[in-house]
């Protein structure tokens, strides 16, 4: 009985916080779905996948999927709907006449193991459908409000998760009905339960959880580094970083510094926002001396050089810029080259003015521009006592942090969007 796999990659992944879908976030040195994509691959009772992405990134997915020589399976990559009950319909649209069993298996689930695939396939051969879950380990309230109603039985409980896999008569049946009911499912197993066909439960791994939040991603990389690198094919060393000497890390921290002097009659402008002062900074542009530490952190995180040599005082044309804008420019030139910023955290050494409650509208200002969550936007501030040329009150400086994340495998300074060849959709 012909298998294909159907991996559901299309979603928006708000959550990670990422301006990519996060399957094309790095982990352990390479994107999420070329781990989940491995072990499809080494799973031997599959013999074709379809792999289902946002429309836009249909193209640059089948590029880059050709770039990778142990993934042969991979028949077509398809668009995706606006949600995942409309994505994997689209998929089952594009199965192989001869396909019998379909799995389904998120794409944003890079640990799942090419035996526990199997398991869910046999039980889909002989029951009909089959999910991969694992018994539920907390004790579940039902709360309404912020009050408990009551608690489950928790031994009743498991936490169902992916592959699902089932006949494909059953899975295309049971779409087909949801449409028509109007039905929106959370998976796919819930579409069959409607059709009155009984789902077996397949017992999964703890491990083999979904990449939704940056704690998801970290807790994933610390996952694959436990595993054994020479365990047996298929359930250690196909997951384990394929990195190229030289290539760009996953994470990267870098530091930047800046300072600037007070002078009468200019705005103060610190992290994009006005301080009302009788002082201003100096300089060719606003002088933001937080925002201009932001970005010289930015740049030295990718490796991309500094503000003064990016945005010159000699250039006229750049004259009262404001500092906003380059962040924006440097935010656009560490995507271009691959990186996407986790954090920045900045401190200000300043004497006068106090700048605490102007803190959360720079904090919302630098966020926006970074496309980042404030909570990983932090601005801080603290005197020198009265020493030095800041505790002097003749300048302010300013020291920052940041951590950018790289996430496309070429090469960081080709902006093409993912490489590759696939066949065709």
């Amino acid at each position: 009985m012909s298998v294909c796999a159907l991996i559901a990659a299309a979603g928006a992944g708000q959550r990670m916080g990422a301006n990519i879908n996060k399957v094309f976030l790095p982990l352990y040195g390479e994107p999420v779905l070329r781990h989940t994509l491995r072990a499809f691959e080494t799973c031997d009772c599959v013999d074709d996948v379809v792999v289902i992405v946002a429309p836009d990134e249909v193209e640059p997915t089948r590029r880059l999927i050709g770039d990778w020589a142990e993934v042969s399976r991979v028949r077509h990559v398809v668009a995706g709907g606006a949600t995942r009950q409309e994505s994997v319909s689209h998929g089952l649209g594009h199965l192989d006449a001869a396909c019998e069993i379909v799995v389904v298996h998120d794409g944003a689930r890079p640990l799942i193991r090419p035996r526990t695939i199997s398991r869910a396939v046999e039980a889909a051969r002989a029951s009909g459908g089959a999910v991969v879950a694992v018994p539920a380990r907390d004790t579940m309230k039902v709360v309404r409000g912020d009050e408990i109603v009551s608690t489950l039985d928790r031994s009743a409980l498991w936490a169902a998760a992916t592959p699902q896999a089932f006949r494909r008569e059953i899975i295309e049946s049971a779409y087909a009905v949801g449409v028509r009911d109007g039905v929106h499912a959370t998976d796919d197993s819930m579409l069959v339960e409607r059709t009155g066909v009984r789902v077996k439960v397949v017992h999964g791994e703890y491990d083999n959880i979904k990449v939704t939040t940056p704690e998801d991603l970290l807790i994933a990389e610390a996952l694959l580094g436990a595993r054994d690198e020479t365990g047996p094919k298929g359930e250690g060393a196909p997951f384990m970083a394929r990195q190229a000497p030289g290539s760009a890390p996953g994470v990267r921290v870098g530091v930047g510094i800046d300072v600037h002097r007070l002078v009468p009659g200019r705005p103060l402008v610190l992290g994009g926002v006005v301080v009302p002062f009788d002082l201003g900074l100096d300089g060719h542009s606003d002088a933001d001396v937080i925002v201009h530490a932001i970005a010289d952190a930015i740049l030295g995180a990718c490796g991309l050089g500094d503000i003064g040599h990016l945005f010159p005082d000699t250039d006229p044309a750049l004259a009262g810029i404001s500092s906003m804008i380059i962040l924006g420019k440097v935010r656009d030139s560490a995507g271009a080259a691959g990186f996407v910023v986790n954090n920045v955290d900045a401190m200000l050494l300043a004497e006068r003015p106090r700048i605490a409650g102007y803190v959360p509208a720079m904090r919302a200002t630098v966020a926006r521009v970074l496309g980042v969550a404030v909570e990983d936007v932090s601005i801080k501030a603290t005197t020198m006592e009265g020493m030095g040329f800041v505790g002097r009150g003749e300048g302010m400086a300013c020291y920052a942090s940041c951590s950018v994340r790289y996430t496309q495998e070429q090469p960081r300074h080709e902006t093409s969007s993912l490489g590759g060849r696939v066949g065709d959709s």
